[in-house]
């Protein structure tokens, strides 16, 4: 590799990179990486390799190969190599290293556990390479993008789920020695291959013990409707598949895999299906040798299939604007009204764009004669002359009886101000004060909150993803609403889109995709094709935390340029064609897109 020229820009990277692609011994795969390096805008001057506080190590990966890398630290003491398991963003879940000189080099470039080596962050390195490139590779000195990682020499081989072959993370050896670096990478295969076999081990024993506990649902005296369920196997018996079909399946599935993937998801809970029907669910945790297996879930079906497009006219009728039959939003909007009416507090909690504004606002028209209807949402700064306005302005208008204030995004709320903000309503307790409704999302308020107590009614709103049934409903509203003078319908295949998309968003998403559609010169029947690629999400893969993130972000983008890819790319600060492989590898399909 040719000599690096002082420097730290962008600038200097590409002329480096010409340099790389004019060497005649640069191997493809390195100039590759370099390439998607800088459309990653790395800086090869400096190293910022995020850190992700308590990595995750009870994942299947890291079971399996901490043992190994504990038995092989011992084989390689006093060698200055170092061991290290990364998971599939890169993360380093553990670091053996056996040589103190070689430690303080590692610490001195942040390759230690916590840290992220995607080459997103830090470029061309042995483990961001080999996950991105899903290939063993030997990353030595000068190939490296970032200066600060040149001095070492870097052997990472990707590690492989035993069935389903998708990527679990990355082995990677580095040392600071020039040596073999075919003996280096043989060894980082071979350690490699040992970790995969212990996770099939794992994976088996983890998937007979889920199996043993299904046969024995299965078998009981009166077993009913059975499905076990974990992120690798879904078994359910015949009496399940005869009883649960069409969009209640799908409803059925999505609740049950949220419920897998929760470890403390255990006892009976009760889910409202798109049919109109609920769903009693037993819940019984399948643990082994402290490991979770997964859920058995014993079904019992209450009710039966209600009528589709007639169930929405009541709601309609009573509370203009909200529309809907789902059984969770029906009961939702029904507490709500409840509460309203009597006067109570009441507490909206649900995913941001799930209605809680819209549902306020119809039922202050519906019941709020003579009443006055007050937003007021977080301040915007937690400095002492801010907080103490705010609350003021917030005492004043609870002063008033004829008022109903809806305090906004409460979860946004400081714990200091929460308190301040919870002594105050407990303060005008017993005294005629404005009707209060809190909304807020749940995944961030505590079952402990002391806000949330003071509030005589707590309803959740249910995501639009749970609400299969009433995506043609609203796609119908929306459609009349912004083009009242044509008609419009929309095709199986796209209704069948819609009701996959996982909607991020929620409803004001799904409006903002009507809105384009009823705006755009088209037929009376709206086709697939038809669609924008937020919509067209067709992989049912499992995602981690931070791809939901990235794929969310990306549909979030195209919502907001109108479906243009190059504008989306460019906000997101990568290039065109590595927004068309994010786009493959979520499922996004493109149509004819810019």
């Amino acid at each position: 590799m040719p000599r690096h020229q002082p420097g730290s820009s962008l600038q200097a990277a590409r002329e480096l990179y010409l340099e790389v692609t004019r060497d005649p011994s640069a191997r493809p795969l390195v100039v590759a990486s370099w390439q998607r390096s800088m459309e990653h805008r790395v800086k090869s001057g400096s190293l910022d390799a995020p850190y992700l506080d308590d990595p995750n190590l009870d994942s299947p990966l890291a079971r399996a190969a901490l043992p190994i890398l504990a038995r092989l630290h011992e084989q390689l003491a006093d060698d200055p190599v170092a061991t290290m398991i990364t998971d599939r963003n890169g993360v380093v879940l553990s670091r053996k290293v056996s040589h103190d000189g070689l430690t303080t080099n590692l610490n001195r470039v942040q390759l230690a556990p916590g840290h992220v080596f995607a080459e997103r962050y830090v470029g061309t390195n042995g483990i961001g390479t080999a996950l991105a490139s899903g290939r063993p590779v030997m990353i030595a000195g000068m190939e490296h993008y970032v200066e600060a990682l040149r001095d070492f020499h870097c052997a990472a081989v990707p590690i492989l789920h035993p069935t389903r072959r998708t990527l679990l993370g990355a082995f990677n050896l580095t040392t600071v020695r020039q040596g073999s670096g075919g003996m280096l990478m043989a060894f980082a295969r071979s350690v490699a291959a040992q970790i995969e076999g212990e996770i099939a081990a794992i994976t088996s024993r983890r998937e007979r013990a889920l199996f043993h506990d299904y046969m024995a649902a299965c078998s009981s005296v009166r077993p009913g409707p059975v499905l076990a369920i974990n992120r690798d196997v879904v078994m359910m018996n015949e009496q399940l598949g005869a009883a649960v079909t069409g969009p209640d399946h799908y409803a059925l599935l999505d609740h049950a895999r949220e419920i897998a993937d929760s470890p403390r998801s255990e006892g009976t809970r009760s889910i409202a299906l798109p049919s109109g029907r609920v769903a009693e669910l037993r819940v019984s945790r399948c643990r082994r040798e402290d490991s979770d297996a997964g859920a058995v879930l014993r079904v019992r079906l209450i009710g039966r299939p209600q009528p589709g497009p007639a169930a929405s006219a009541a709601p309609a009728r009573t509370d203009p604007g909200l529309v809907g039959s789902a059984p969770q939003w029906l009961r939702a909007v029904a507490d709500s009204r409840a509460a309203f009416v009597a006067g109570t507090s009441l507490q909206l909690l649900g995913e941001a764009g799930v209605g809680k504004r819209t549902l306020v606002e119809a039922l202050h028209r519906a019941h709020g004669a003579g009443r006055r209807l007050e937003t007021a949402q977080p301040p915007p700064s937690d400095s002492p002359a801010v907080t103490e306005r705010w609350l003021h302005d917030v005492g004043e208008l609870l002063a008033v009886p004829s008022n109903v204030l809806v305090l906004r995004d409460v979860h946004l709320l400081g714990d200091p101000l929460r308190q301040r903000l919870g002594n105050l309503l407990t303060q005008l307790e017993g005294t005629a004060t404005a009707q209060l409704v809190l909304t807020g999302q749940p995944s961030t308020v505590g079952a402990d909150d002391r806000l949330g107590r003071l509030c005589g009614v707590l309803v959740e709103v249910p995501p639009l993803r749970h609400r299969h049934g009433d995506i043609e409903r609203l796609a119908r509203f929306f459609l009349r609403r912004y083009r009242p003078s044509g008609e419009s319908r929309i095709s199986p295949d796209a209704l069948t889109m819609l009701q996959r998309c996982p909607w991020p968003e929620n409803v004001r998403q799904f409006e903002s995709v009507m809105r384009g559609l009823a705006r755009r010169p088209a037929g009376p029947v709206i086709q697939a094709e038809d669609l924008p690629p937020e919509c067209r999400v067709s992989s049912h893969k499992v995602l981690t935390t931070i791809e939901t993130l990235e794929r969310d972000a990306i549909l979030r983008g195209l919502m907001d340029h109108d479906s243009n890819v190059q504008r989306t790319a460019q906000d997101l600060g990568i290039s065109r064609a590595t927004m068309y492989r994010k786009m493959r590898r979520y499922g996004i399909v493109p149509s004819n897109l810019t």
